[in-house]
């Protein structure tokens, strides 16, 4: 095995990584990488698929978690930064008995349900609160 076997491997597990996103094969194509560099100086296969081998299960063992969560955390503070104070419109009443009213509202194409404490009309423009869940929280613009 030398440098171009691992510099192919490389390249297929970086293209799996593209296709069936999880944090899995990239893992590999980084030690793919680095024993493709380290190929011109160790010729045994048998050591580089060693080397191989055990970067991978050390990329997987303690940088995937870590990664995870960081990318799950940008993803929920991207989401909520980006869309607090976006001004959305009220299309529907659903309920205004309960004491946290429901509403549908329409925000990037698509119907979400809204809850707010104060009750709004049908056709009003308010404001994104935040989120609760899977709901938006609407404040009255003022």
């Amino acid at each position: 095995m030398g440098a171009l076997f691992w510099a192919i491997l490389s390249g297929i597990t970086a293209i799996l990584e593209i296709i069936i996103p999880g944090l899995v094969t990239i893992w590999f194509a980084l030690s793919a990488l680095i024993v493709m560099f380290l190929a011109n100086f160790i010729k045994d296969s048998l050591i580089q698929f060693l080397i191989f081998a055990v970067l991978s299960v050390i990329f997987l063992i303690f940088t995937r978690p870590v990664l995870r969560r960081y990318i799950e955390l940008q993803r929920k503070t991207n989401f909520d930064a980006s869309m607090k104070g976006t001004d959305v419109k009220i299309e529907k009443v659903v309920d205004t008995k309960k004491a946290e009213k429901e509403y549908e509202v329409k925000f990037k194409g698509s119907i979400w349900t809204g809850i707010s404490e104060e009750i709004l009309s049908s056709g009003e423009i308010v404001k994104i609160k935040g989120f609760k869940g899977n709901k938006i929280i609407l404040e009255k613009n003022k």
